[in-house]
C-alpha cells in the first residue's frame, strides 16, 4: 500500500457514519482489562524478562467479555486500547523500577512514587503521539503488523465480515489456557503438591587443574512454567531459539567451566537455603554468570539501536516534518486528534510534576530541574523511535529495553560529569529512564491501535482518551502488583530474577556506584 493509498484507505467504517464507540462499557471493559494483562505481563517480565504485546489477547478478550452486550466494532477497539495500555506500564515500569531494590535505595516498592512515574510516563507518551499520528501512520509505509492482525480479528468476528469457519477467532482456547495455567499454579503454589522447578546435584570425582584438586560435579534440573510455556508459543520458534541459546550459554557453558576453573563456592546468604552444594551452583550463577548476560544484554541493546540508526534518523525526520505540518482542523471524523494547542500546553505543564517527583525523590533542586527538561526532549525521541519501530516489526520485537539502555547510559554518563553519584545519582537516572521506557512503550503500542483504527474507521481522539484512562487505571494497581510479587517471591531471587532491571542496576552502579 502506497502513501497516497494509505491517506485515502477505505476505512470499515466509513468517516461519515456514527455508531457507538467511546462508551461506558467499552471503558470498563478496558479498565478491567488494563489491570488484568498489566499484572500478568508484570509477573511475566520480572521471572523471564520479557513481556508480550497484549493488543491481540487483549482484542479477543476483549470480544469474550464485551459478546453478552452486542458491542460494536468501534466500542471492541476501544477495549483493546485498555490491555494496550496494561502490557506497556507493566513493561516500562518492571524494566526499571526494581532496579531501585536491587541497588538497595528502596527496602520495598514505593506505592506512591511508583503510581506518580506510571502516570507521568504513560500521559506523556500518549500526549507525544497525538501530533505525530499522522506523521507515523497515515504518511508511512510501515506495515503495522499487530494493528493489521487485530483489524482483521474485529473485521471477522464482531464486524460481520464473511470468513471460513476454521478461521473465525474464538475465546474457547483462550479461556482453556487460562484455566489450566490456573490449576498449575493453585497446585503448586496453594496445595503445594509439586513444585515447579527439579534439580539436583551429585559427585562424580575429582579433578586437578592448575595445581590444584577439585570435586566433580554433575548438575542437572527443570522447571516447568505455563507462563513460559505460553511465551514460546506466542513469540514463534525464532525469538524463542534465542532463549535457548542464552540459557545453554550460561547453565552448560559458562557456569560448569567457571566451577571447573575456581571449584563449586560456599553459598552467600541468599542462596543457603537451597543446600550446600546447589546453594553453591545458584551462588555461581548470581555473582558471576548473572553479570556475564548484563554484558550480553548491554551490548545487544546497544547493537539494536546502531543497527536501526538509519531507522532512528528518519523517524525523528518523519516526526518534526509531522509537527510542522499539523495545526489544520479537520471536520472528518477519522482524523479527528486531541486538540494541538491543549496537548503542547499539557506536555510543558508536565515539566512541573517531573521536577517536583524528582526534587522529592533526591533532594537535588537544579539537577531535578534540568533531567525535569531532559526527560520531556527524551521521552519525544523514545515516542518517535519507539512508534516508528513498532510500525516495523511490531510491539513484541520492539528494542524498547534497548532504547531504554541507551538513555540509561546517556544520562548517567550527564550525571557522572555533573558531579552527582552514589545512591541520590542512581535513583535520578532510574527514575528518568523508567518516565522515558514507559512513554515509549505507550507510544509503540499506541500507533498499532491507531493503525488498526485507521482501518476500521476509529476516531483517533477517543482512542487516544481511552489510553490515557487505560493508564490511569494500570498505574493505580502496578504499584501494588509489584510489591506483592516481591514480598511473595523477592525481587532479585531465582524465582523472580528481574533481569532487565538487574541490567539497569548494573549499569548505573558500574558508572556512579
Amino acid at each position: 500500500m502506497n502513501k497516497m493509498m494509505r491517506e485515502n484507505f477505505p476505512s470499515f467504517i466509513p468517516a461519515e457514519k456514527t455508531i457507538p464507540e467511546l462508551t461506558i462499557k467499552a471503558i470498563l471493559v478496558g479498565i478491567f482489562l488494563a489491570i488484568v494483562l498489566g499484572a500478568a505481563n508484570a509477573y511475566l517480565g520480572l521471572y523471564a524478562g520479557m513481556t508480550v504485546s497484549a493488543i491481540i489477547p487483549g482484542a479477543v478478550m476483549a470480544l469474550a467479555l464485551m459478546k453478552p452486550f452486542k458491542p460494536t466494532i468501534l466500542e471492541v477497539n476501544i477495549a483493546t486500547m485498555g490491555a494496550s495500555a496494561g502490557e506497556c506500564i507493566a513493561a516500562g515500569v518492571i524494566f526499571t523500577i526494581p532496579a531501585l531494590i536491587l541497588l538497595g535505595a528502596w527496602t520495598e516498592i514505593n506505592y506512591l512514587e511508583t503510581t506518580f512515574i506510571s502516570l507521568i510516563g504513560g500521559i506523556l507518551g500518549v500526549l507525544w503521539m497525538v501530533p505525530l499520528r499522522r506523521a507515523l501512520v497515515v504518511k508511512t509505509e510501515l506495515p503495522f503488523p499487530e494493528g493489521i492482525a487485530v483489524a482483521a480479528v474485529l473485521t471477522t468476528t464482531v464486524g460481520g465480515q464473511q470468513v471460513e469457519k476454521e478461521e473465525r477467532v474464538s475465546g474457547i482456547w483462550l479461556a482453556i489456557g487460562a484455566l489450566a495455567a490456573a490449576l498449575f499454579k493453585f497446585g503448586q503454589l496453594s496445595l503445594n503438591l509439586f513444585h515447579d522447578t527439579m534439580d539436583g546435584i551429585i559427585g562424580i570425582g575429582k579433578y586437578a587443574i592448575f595445581g590444584k584438586e577439585h570435586e566433580a560435579w554433575l548438575y542437572g534440573g527443570t522447571t516447568l512454567s505455563p507462563a513460559l510455556l505460553a511465551v514460546g508459543w506466542i513469540i514463534g520458534p525464532r525469538i524463542s531459539s534465542y532463549v535457548l541459546v542464552g540459557g545453554l550459554l550460561g547453565w552448560v557453558i559458562i557456569a560448569p567451566l567457571l566451577i571447573l576453573v575456581t571449584g563449586l563456592p560456599t553459598p552467600t546468604a541468599e542462596y543457603a537455603g537451597l543446600g550446600n552444594l546447589i546453594g553453591g551452583f545458584y551462588t555461581i550463577w548470581g555473582e558471576q554468570v548473572r553479570y556475564i548476560g548484563v554484558g550480553a544484554m548491554l551490548i545487544g541493546g546497544l547493537w539494536a539501536v546502531y543497527s536501526i540508526r538509519t531507522n532512528l534518523v528518519d523517524s525523528v525526520k518523519e516526526a518534526a516534518i509531522g509537527l510542522r505540518k499539523q495545526g489544520s482542523k479537520t471536520q472528518k471524523r477519522t482524523e479527528q486528534d486531541l486538540n494541538y494547542k491543549l496537548v503542547f500546553i499539557a506536555i510543558g505543564i508536565m515539566v512541573l510534576p517531573i521536577f517536583v517527583l524528582y526534587q522529592l525523590l533526591s533532594g537535588l533542586m537544579g539537577i531535578s530541574f534540568i533531567m525535569a527538561i531532559l526527560t520531556i526532549f527524551l521521552a519525544f525521541i523514545a515516542s518517535a523511535l519507539a512508534g516508528y519501530l513498532t510500525g516495523l516489526v511490531g510491539s513484541s520485537n520492539c528494542p524498547i529495553s534497548g532504547v531504554t539502555v541507551t538513555v540509561l547510559l546517556i544520562v548517567s554518563l550527564l550525571m557522572l560529569g555533573l558531579g552527582v553519584t552514589g545512591l541520590q545519582g542512581m535513583a535520578i537516572v532510574i527514575f528518568i529512564s523508567a518516565v522515558v521506557c514507559i512513554g515509549g512503550s505507550i507510544s509503540g503500542d499506541l500507533l498499532q491501535t491507531m493503525a488498526s483504527g485507521q482501518m476500521i474507521g476509529a476516531t483517533p481522539k477517543k482512542l487516544q482518551i481511552a489510553m490515557i484512562f487505560g493508564v490511569i487505571a494500570i498505574s493505580a494497581v502496578v504499584g501494588i502488583v509489584i510489591s506483592v510479587l516481591h514480598q511473595a517471591f523477592t525481587i532479585g531471587s531465582t524465582k523472580l530474577p528481574a533481569p532487565q532491571a538487574f541490567l539497569m542496576k548494573g549499569i548505573v552502579q558500574g558508572i556512579l556506584g
